[in-house]
């Protein structure tokens, strides 16, 4: 079983030759103090397998900044920038800014830990990079400099990436190993699943810096991940969830045999595969995302024929995410039959949620426990908006409900409501592990704000009476906020499409969304193109208008697209519609509920929630639009992810 490298055996690793020179000649870098980023804390406890520290190249995130007077509606680059701080501000500067996954605001005092489920940290290296893309923040990143430096650092001699044990003392706490397996001996392990969201990591440093480091990083990733799993005539799958150090998968382990839950995870690494494969062309990760892909399909015992959900409880984002790796990788392989797979079981996910809301519960048909999990919201949006760009449905719709409601409403935007909710609850030491430096309690809702959060009811974002975050929400929420901010708008040889009425600023054109306020969009255009505005479902193309500089200009139409025709930079387009305001009930979990409407977003709902009610919005019924001055940032580069 191999230890922690010394200097010399680690540089004379044949495959780590290139991650040596990168050290000791540093070509081709900018330093992050020459951008004015702090030198990020290094433990010395934590025993990496690559002791030594890269000196890497990391994204600029460089811009446009000016100030505009926009409506005060939702704004995806603002819960982006929110984001950035719910991605870094719940970490462990002392453990290398290691997450604490779990985040409890029920108790007196709120509190966080550590344990084995930090992994899903793995989900934030690849969030990162799209929050400060989208909305230009640079807070907080040290944190940025040290997860890739150590993400280098876990990087084995057969290209996986290896979980340090030493001075992680919480990492043995919180192993599933009933689904994932045991433990592997030794100082440092690895689980395949986890390399899924750090090639998308790597993929999106080298699509964001140009620097083939990250290339070489990425494909050594994917050699040792092919070598690791079992194929077969036309799949592959991994025998367990967790090896030691330069171990493979049994062969003997038959594909029936394997854990669900651990099926599952098989998502992750696919969705990665694929994004590696798209961002640099590199045909064994298309290959190995494809066998991944049809192991899922065909033998994970997660899905019908029809791609209706058969096991784990019916969880929902336990069967989403292995449906998202699927589209991925259908979509890079232009594989058409696993996209129309896909999409059955989509339908299939929005038959069982509740698609008014875009509430999606923890399972299907539960018993006793009771609510939503928002990585289930996210996938249904991520899923949505990958299935229409591809001309494989039209759900536009479906994403502007869904994002407006229990999506935006499950991002944690203020902590302040936790103290008085817990205030006159006896202080409970009992669950803080001082010993292990597993559990912090210093300023816990603050720091994770801009989180989402993980069981939250219909009507209360603390829908659970004690546990409040698990951070793979977190991880799943901040990248969907890139996906719709991505999709509001699109150039196409010429042409101008606006998909969604929210605000956004970008380099072809601005859009201010008075959306609920008024049914009224501006489109400030900033190059000729021909320009086209998809009206909500709500709106009727004989009640829509548009003006062109305080001109009225005939529509015409293609679907619910209005062709507003050729414009050019400094026009102002403006489309108006009636929004009405609708009154439903819908039962949820065996409960009614009110529901005010206005347009697609809810403005009110009975009976309201206890300890931090969703939809407090009575301004949005009075029909005349809240103004704000915010900072817009157009980034210099832009990934279509």
């Amino acid at each position: 079983m191999m230890g922690r490298l010394t200097r010399r055996e680690f540089l004379q690793t044949g495959a780590t030759a290139a991650l040596a020179s990168r050290m000791v000649t540093g070509k081709a870098m900018v330093p992050s103090a020459a951008r004015g980023v702090p030198e990020p804390k290094r433990s010395s406890a934590i025993k990496y397998i690559n002791p030594q520290v890269p000196t890497l190249q990391l994204p600029v995130y460089s811009g446009r900044r000016y100030d505009a007077r926009v409506p005060d509606t939702l704004d995806m680059a603002e819960r982006a920038a929110l984001a950035v701080h719910g991605l870094t501000g719940p970490t462990d500067p002392e453990a290398d800014y290691e997450i604490y996954w779990f985040a409890v605001f029920g108790n007196n005092p709120p509190y966080m830990y550590h344990d084995w489920n930090d992994h899903v940290q793995v989900k934030f290296h690849e969030a990162l990079p799209l929050m400060r893309l989208a909305s230009g923040s640079h807070l907080n990143e040290e944190v940025d400099q040290r997860w890739m430096e150590i993400l280098v650092q876990m990087q084995g001699p057969d290209g996986l990436l290896y979980y340090p044990r030493v001075g992680r003392p919480w990492v043995n706490r919180g192993i599933a190993d009933e689904q994932f397996g045991a433990m592997p001996a030794g100082e440092h392990f690895t689980e395949p699943f986890a390399h899924g969201r750090l090639l998308g990591a790597l993929a999106l440093h080298y699509k964001l810096t140009g620097d083939e480091f990250w290339r070489r990083v990425g494909e050594r990733v994917v050699d040792g991940l092919t070598k690791q799993a079992v194929h077969r005539e036309g799949y592959a799958y991994f025998s367990t969830g967790m090896f030691g150090v330069n171990q493979v998968s049994d062969p003997k382990v038959a594909p029936e045999s394997l854990n669900p839950w651990m099926n599952m995870t098989f998502g992750w690494i696919t969705i990665g595969l694929a994004q590696f494969y798209r961002a640099t062309g590199y045909e064994p990760a298309l290959t190995l995302s494809g066998e991944l892909a049809r192991y899922m399909r065909d033998h994970s015992k997660l899905y019908d024929a029809e791609g209706r959900f058969t096991n784990i409880a019916l969880h929902f984002h336990g069967h989403l995410h292995p449906l998202l790796g699927m589209l991925e990788y259908g979509i890079a392989a232009g594989d058409w039959e696993m996209v129309q797979f896909v999409r059955q079981g989509f339908e299939f996910g929005i038959a069982n949620m509740w698609p008014m809301v875009g509430y999606v519960s923890e399972v299907i048909n539960p018993q006793g426990y009771q609510n939503s999990e928002i990585c289930g919201v996210a996938d249904m949006i991520h899923m949505a908006l990958k299935l229409t760009l591809a001309g494989a449905g039209n759900y536009w719709d479906d994403v502007d409900r869904w994002t407006r409601n229990q999506f935006a409403e499950g991002q944690l935007t203020s902590s302040e409501w936790v103290a008085p909710m817990v205030k006159d609850q006896p202080v409970n030491l009992k669950p803080l592990d001082h010993g292990t430096g597993a559990t912090a309690t210093e300023k816990v809702p603050e720091r994770c704000v801009g989180g989402f959060a993980g069981w939250p009811s219909a009507n209360d974002w603390q829908g659970n009476k004690h546990a409040s975050i698990m951070h793979c929400c977190t991880g799943n929420g901040t990248r969907a906020i890139y996906f719709v901010w991505e999709s509001i708008l699109r150039p196409e040889q010429g042409k101008l499409r606006v998909n969604l009425l929210l605000n956004r600023a970008s380099p072809w054109a601005d859009v201010d969304s008075y959306i609920p306020y008024e049914g009224r969009v501006d489109v400030k255009l900033k190059s000729d193109c021909e320009l086209s505005v998809r009206i909500p479902e709500w709106a009727t193309a004989q009640e829509t208008q548009c003006a062109v500089n305080g001109r009225n200009r005939p529509l015409s139409w293609e679907g619910r697209y209005a062709m507003a025709g050729k414009v050019k930079p400094k026009d102002v387009a403006t489309l108006t519609f009636p929004i009405p305001e609708r009154k439903d009930v819908l039962r949820i979990h065996g409960r009614d509920y009110s529901l005010t409407r206005k347009g697609n977003e809810v403005v009110q709902i009975d009976p309201p929630g206890k300890n931090w009610p969703l939809y407090q919005r009575e301004h949005y019924r009075t029909n005349s639009a809240r103004f704000k001055t915010v900072e817009r940032f157009v980034a210099d580069q832009s990934v279509e992810w």
